[in-house]
C-alpha cells in the first residue's frame, strides 16, 4: 500500500525504477556531449553558422548521442545547459553569438552574445527550459568577422534533462 497517495505507484524492481501517477508513466530522459579538443573558427561575415564538434559522450538515458548532436526520443520540456570556453584572441573588438539549435534552427532563448577577450577566456553559457523534439546541437552564429579557437581542456558542453512530469 502506498501511504503517499493512492494514485501513485512506484515499481522499484524495474530497471531503472519507474513511477506511475493515475496509470501514466513518468519517463526519464537525459544526455550530453562535451569537447576537450581545440577547435578553430574563422568567420568572415555576419550570420555564418558553424556547429561545434564534440568528441566525448556524457551518460545518457532515452536520448540518442550522435556525433555532435543529441536525438530527442521523448518530446517534452527539457532543461538545456551549455558552456563554451574561447581562448583569448589577438585582435580586439571581435564579437560572436552562440546557442543551441533544434533541427538546425537556433532556439532564441539560448542565444548568447559576447565580445571576445584579448586577456582571458571568453565564456558563453546558458541554462533554459524549452520544449524539445528532434535533434539538438550547439553552434556559433557570426556577428561579423571573427577568428578564434576554443580553449584547451573541456571547452564545450551540451546537456539536456527531461523535466516534463508525465508522458
Amino acid at each position: 500500500m502506498n501511504f503517499i497517495s493512492p494514485n501513485l505507484d512506484i515499481f522499484l524492481y524495474d530497471n531503472p525504477a519507474t513511477v506511475e501517477i493515475n496509470g501514466r508513466a513518468m519517463e526519464t530522459a537525459f544526455g550530453g556531449l562535451y569537447s576537450d579538443t581545440v577547435q578553430s573558427f574563422d568567420f568572415t561575415v555576419s550570420n555564418q553558422v558553424e556547429q561545434i564538434q564534440f568528441n566525448n559522450f556524457m551518460p545518457s538515458f532515452n536520448v540518442g548521442t550522435n556525433q555532435n548532436e543529441l536525438q530527442i526520443y521523448i518530446p517534452g520540456e527539457y532543461e538545456i545547459n551549455y558552456m563554451i570556453r574561447i581562448d583569448p584572441v589577438e585582435i580586439p573588438d571581435q564579437t560572436i553569438s552562440a546557442g543551441v539549435r533544434q533541427d538546425g534552427s537556433f532556439i532564441d532563448s539560448t542565444l548568447q552574445y559576447g565580445t571576445l577577450s584579448t586577456t582571458g577566456n571568453t565564456i558563453l553559457q546558458g541554462s533554459v527550459i524549452e520544449f524539445l523534439s528532434g535533434q539538438v546541437d550547439l553552434a556559433f552564429r557570426s556577428t561579423g568577422a571573427a577568428a578564434f579557437e576554443l580553449a584547451s581542456l573541456t571547452n564545450a558542453t551540451l546537456s539536456i534533462k527531461r523535466i516534463t512530469p508525465l508522458l
